[in-house]
Formats: C-alpha cells, structure tokens, sequence
C-alpha cells in the first residue's frame, strides 16, 4: 500500500492501481489502525500540531464510519497522504493541497506544485508564507552557494517573505529577478503569456531583467515583455492584482485569448475560441466570487461572443450571428 500511495501522489499510478488504493482506504478497516500508528511514530521533523490534527481525523473517521463512509474515505485519504509524505517525501518535504499546514526539513532543495484547478500554501523553512496559484511550480533552495534564499517560479505566487537582512531573498521568474529582504509581493510568470508581472504589496523590491533594474514601491506593477525585452513600472492598486488569493475574479484590460487561459487553468476545463477576432478582445472588471457560468455570462453581456458546453469538460466560444 505505501507503494501504490507514493506512486499515486507521483502521479505514476495505473488505473487499475488507483482503484485498489481507493478501495483499500475506504474499505479495510486495518487502514486506519495503520495510519494511526505510523502518525504516532512520524519524525519529530513534522509538526506536532499537524501530527495530533491528522490523528484526529483518523480518529474521528473510526467513529464515525458507519454514519458516513465518504467522510470516513475522506479523511482516510487526508491521512495516507500525510503519511505516505511522512515516510517516503523526506527529502521534499511534504505537502497536501489546501487540507492542512505544509513544512519543509532545513537545508534542502524543496519543489511544490500545484495542477489545474488548485491553490496551495507553503511555509519556507526561513518562514515565508508563498500561496500558490493553480499550474504552478516553486522550487525553493535556502542554502545556496551565494548565501541568498533562492526561489523559482513557473506561474503564479503571492510571496510574505520573512525578513532575513543577512540572507536576500531572490525570486527567480524566467527572464526576470526579484530581490528583497523582507516584504510581500506576487509573481505572475505563465509561459503562454507575453508578459512577466512582479505587483509590490508592501515594502520594496529590486526587479532585474535583460531590460535593466528598477525599484519597486508599493502598489506599483513592474512588466517585462517577453518579445521586446521591455522593462517598465507602473502604479497600480495592487489589490486589482491579487484578489485571486480570496478566490475573487478580476480583469485587467486582458485579452478574451487570456482570460480564457485563465479560466481553463483555474476550472480545469478547456476553452476553445472558434473566432480570431474575439481572441482579441479586451475586458476590464470585477466580478466577485463567480463560478465558470457566471464569468462567461458578464464576458457575453460586455461582447458579441457565444459559448457552449460540452459534457462538462469543453467551452467552446464563438461569435453571435
């Protein structure tokens, strides 16, 4: 069973294998007696208070199995992550997608990523608090060579760097550098974007790129331009920028061809403009806490664009005749 769990987490499971993991978690009862001691053996480097709450919940999933088996497999399977991480992610670390607090041993190299659909929050073993966005990639390293605290970015991060003025802390974003000591910013680096954006919250920031160096305060946008090479800096409210960190949808003069892209990233859905002129197309707007519908509703009120769904997993878009 630890096998099949680690090769699940890898996502290296074979169907056939996904569906003995998952009926053994819901099933066997010898599943939770297991998971109850190993939770009590893990290493001291876990947190206790993250060791006693998945305890809890492998207790309570004992007591109340025969009211409810999918809370029961719910909470097993919370378990056997955490587990499984515990035993075989050492050298990573161990994390799991918003079900509880995420911690890295000191002094290694940590990857964290997140798929289509998901946010993550991670604790830094030098204390920064980075939340994830949805098809992201962090990879953190704390001891380089250089004596710097050394991030990198392949999406989307909002970073609460804890302040270290011995230690720099450098987030690296494809063609773009940024440098702090302590403060708190986000990080948009998309490769299917032109763009790379670093959005200043508090304090101040260094951003280097091919285009030169400038000084971020806050509430100012720094943009690279992929294709030109272009630095610039422009004042903001950087809440426009980061209202995705409360689950809120806003759009910044994008075009209907990002907004798309944005939309199958955070809904797992895949979006299909069937005309190049609406691909063009550029919205600005709050629209709250709104589900996949409601956005392409107020996308259709504000153009002369379409769409349909199909079984759930396309959204094709097309102009109105």
């Amino acid at each position: 069973m630890k096998e099949l769990t680690e090769k699940y987490l890898n996502g290296e499971a074979t169907a056939e294998e996904r569906e003995q993991l998952l009926k053994w978690l819901k099933d066997d009862a010898d599943v939770a007696r297991w998971l109850r001691t190993d939770i009590e053996l893990a290493e001291d480097m876990i947190p206790q208070n993250v060791k006693e709450r998945v305890l809890q919940n492998v207790i309570d999933s004992e007591l109340e199995g025969h009211r409810s088996p999918f809370r029961r497999f719910r909470r097993l399977m919370t378990a056997a992550c955490v587990v499984l991480c515990m035993l075989v992610g050492g050298a990573g670390g161990w994390l799991l997608n918003n079900a509880c607090e995420k911690a890295v041993p000191a002094d290694n190299v940590l990857t964290v990523r997140t798929n289509l659909g998901e946010h993550s929050e991670v604790v830094l073993p030098d204390g920064t608090e980075v939340t994830l966005n949805a098809l992201t990639v962090l990879t953190y390293n704390g001891s380089a060579a250089d004596g710097c605290r050394r991030v990198s970015v392949d999406g989307e991060a909002f970073f609460h760097v804890a302040k270290d003025a011995e230690h720099p802390f450098v987030v690296s974003a494809g063609e773009v550098d940024v440098t702090c000591l302590g403060t708190s910013f986000n990080v948009r680096n998309y490769a299917d974007e032109n763009d790379i954006a670093v959005v200043l919250t508090e304090g101040k920031v260094r951003v280097s790129a091919a285009g030169g160096d400038l000084t971020m305060e806050p509430d100012s946008r720094a943009v690279f331009n992929k294709k030109t090479l272009a630095l610039s800096k422009h004042q903001v409210q950087s809440s426009n920028y980061t209202c995705w960190l409360n689950g809120e949808v806003r759009y910044n003069d994008q075009t209907l061809e990002e907004i798309a892209s944005e939309l199958s990233r955070n809904y797992h859905i895949q979006m299909v403009i069937t005309s190049d002129r609406l691909k063009h197309e550029r919205f600005t707007g709050y629209l709250g806490h709104s589900g996949l519908r409601n956005v392409l509703d107020v996308l259709c009120l504000a153009s002369n664009m379409n769409y349909h769904i199909d079984q759930d997993t396309v959204v094709y878009i097309y102009e109105r005749r």
